[in-house]
């Protein structure tokens, strides 16, 4: 493995300090000399070019003196550690340049025992910041993976199994899906011709490579246009759940504005024609009107493709009913204490991916007992809490921030941008950014009183 090695940039007017500092041996601390520049403006520009882990500059140099160049480089470069090169008449100056984003300065002439202490202490910095850089990226990643995971394991499960109400709510919020317990439902497949065998001359590689293509298609011509959710399958069946009121709408009333969608979907599959080597068939099911029957329409969806009967029918009763939770004795001060507990744990993770599972195992509990606890306690149900919470800390950051929506949505704790304005909205009738509007408006009038 390659050792990290750091970049060090030497900025001072006089060439014979510039060649001297250059001749240093920095090797043993992984330092290389990348550029040595007379004056800050030429720094700066070369800086814009190539940046750098470390630069040594002098104070007092013409076009643009240090104090300057360290304010800028500390807008523009905050991971860069400065170091200054002060005469001592220039004390003052040294401190203020500190004050300004310096590291640490040295008066001349250098004391090279002290410049390699400093300069020590600038590549330990350096290498902590990139290490928890390292590890807030690899939390990031593994964030959204699991965001992604959570959603698809959720939209597999709510249209091949039967789901309590409660699990629906608690692992749809998990998987960033908004289903509303009052909306009507519509589930349309997609299959290639030869299924659920692959089409002839088709390899694992190239399938995996079809399926991966599929799904990213359907996230942009399906999910991205607010149509509703996708899943595909091993098989490359493709299931698409119509949320949108108007396409429901439109089906219950067998108008065919959601036919007319779907032909449109395939068209734009069409050009990657040479990639799936078959033609793709649509069908629809029963609309539902509540999330957990949603399975119903899948099942449905799923007999058109074996019969030619256009009026085949899907009874959409079912007996499946929530598993009542035992209401066992609790005891008050220990209740509330684990209560308290999920509470924190919520608190100092709301920024992430977690689900209740997550949060039962940190308070050790099952997971159903903590929701029933939960609510038990609180009056209030466990996803409730979270979400409110999430969307209070956004409130907070649309009124006193400058960050971009999907920012403040990804700071919250929402990995898709579209659900977090959903849940926003729904939580507080308004847009993220009818909100933040608001709040400016607010904030000016309050001023002018």
């Amino acid at each position: 493995m390659t050792s990290n090695r750091y970049k060090l940039m030497i900025v001072d007017d006089e060439y014979e300090i510039r060649q001297g500092l250059r001749s240093i041996d920095y090797s043993a601390l992984q330092i290389e000399v990348s550029e040595d520049c007379e004056n800050g403006l030429f720094a700066l520009k070369s800086l814009i070019n190539e940046p750098v882990d470390i630069v040594v500059t002098d104070i007092r140099m013409p076009l643009m003196d240090g104090l300057e160049l360290v304010e800028k480089v500390a807008a523009l470069y905050p991971h860069t550690k400065i170091i200054i090169l002060s005469g001592y008449d220039d004390f003052e100056y040294a401190k203020s340049c500190m004050k300004h984003g310096a590291l640490d300065y040295l008066l001349k002439p250098l004391d090279f025992d002290e410049y390699e202490k400093i300069l020590a202490k600038a590549v330990r910095l350096i290498s902590q910041e990139k290490e928890q850089q390292a590890k807030t990226l690899t939390l990031e990643r593994k964030a959204k993976l699991s965001a992604n995971h959570l959603r698809k394991k959720f939209l597999r499960d709510i249209l091949q199994s039967e789901m309590t109400e409660e699990a629906i709510e608690l692992e749809s919020a998990s998987a960033e899906v908004m289903l509303e317990d009052n909306g009507d439902y519509a589930v349309c497949l997609l299959r290639f011709s030869e299924y659920p065998n692959k089409p002839r001359g088709v390899g694992d590689k190239d399938w995996n490579l079809i399926v991966f293509t599929l799904d990213n298609l359907l996230q942009d011509l399906w999910d991205e246009k607010g149509l509703g959710y996708h899943y595909v399958d091993q098989e490359g069946q493709c299931s698409l759940i119509v949320t949108e009121p108007g396409a429901v709408l439109a089906l219950r009333e067998g108008a065919g504005e959601l036919a007319d969608q779907l032909d449109r979907l395939l068209h734009g599959l069409r050009r990657f024609r040479g990639l799936f080597k078959s033609h793709l068939s649509y069908t629809i099911g029963k609309v539902v009107s509540k999330p957990e029957h949603i399975r119903l329409s899948y099942q449905g969806a799923g007999l058109l493709f074996q019969t030619k009967d256009d009026h085949i029918s899907l009874e959409t009763k079912t007996s499946m009913q929530e598993e009542a939770i035992p209401r066992k004795y609790v005891e008050q001060v220990n209740g509330k204490r684990l209560i308290q507990e999920a509470k924190l744990f919520i608190e100092e993770n709301f920024d992430r991916t977690i689900t209740l599972d997550d949060v039962a195992k940190h308070v050790h509990l099952n997971a159903s007992y903590l929701s029933f606890l939960f609510k038990e306690l609180t009056g209030q149900k466990y996803i409730d809490y979270l979400t409110v919470y999430r969307i209070e800390k956004a409130k907070t950051l649309l009124k006193l921030t400058n960050h971009k929506v999907h920012e403040v949505g990804e700071m919250v704790g929402y990995e898709n941008p579209r659900y977090f304005t959903l849940v926003f909205k729904k939580y507080t009738q308004q847009s993220p950014i009818e909100y933040r509007n608001t709040s400016y408006h607010i904030d000016d009038k309050d001023a002018s009183l």
